[in-house]
């Protein structure tokens, strides 16, 4: 009696084992396909960026009027950037954000470009960039403002003070030229 208690034991094991593996391969194959649905082109964790809060209300005033791409050598991409502000603030650092597409626009990848330097309020100004990437200009391409910085006056600024003792000129003669001293 005892080894028939035991072969039916196993048999509720066996069965409950197999359950269990046909249950935890239907939850695999569901969170593959939910997983699987999760995905766009752009990537499972891309994001629009949002623009800082100091630069919230004054990104739609700024106009990309053109932008063009051309491949050097390699992999060098010359980019240029029209950029009109239309607001009566300064601003810096210009995030911008483009969208590369194929032929048949198909999304293929993005990328991002800081664009230093300041673009008073008012003025339009073009801003250039050389990077090596690789990104595909062929087919066409979506680019837009996505932050920037606000151009102020510093907190506070330094001034340095010439001491009356010391000569900017440097060393050498009074009339600011270094003397010519040979060794031989």
């Amino acid at each position: 009696m005892s080894g028939g208690n035991e072969e039916e034991i196993m048999n509720k094991e066996y069965w409950a084992n197999f359950i269990l593996c046909c249950g935890l391969v239907v939850c695999a194959v569901f969170a593959a396909t939910r997983f699987g649905s999760a995905l766009t082109p752009k990537g499972l964790f891309v994001t629009d960026p949002e623009p800082s809060k100091e630069a919230a209300s004054l990104v739609n005033k700024l106009y990309l009027t053109q932008y063009r791409f051309v491949r050097d050598a390699g992999r060098t991409i010359s980019a240029e950037f029209f950029i009109r502000n239309r607001s009566d603030r300064d601003v810096k650092n210009v995030n911008i954000l483009c969208e590369f597409f194929d032929d048949k626009e198909s999304y293929l990848d993005r990328a991002k470009w800081i664009l230093h330097g300041k673009l008073s309020g008012g003025e339009e100004k073009k801003f250039s960039s050389v990077s090596e990437r690789f990104i595909h200009i062929d087919g066409p391409i979506d680019c837009r403002v996505t932050d920037l910085q606000l151009d102020e006056e510093p907190f506070f600024k330094l001034h340095r003070k010439s001491d009356s003792g010391h000569s900017e000129k440097g060393h050498g003669d009074s009339g600011g030229n270094a003397e010519s001293h040979s060794s031989h």
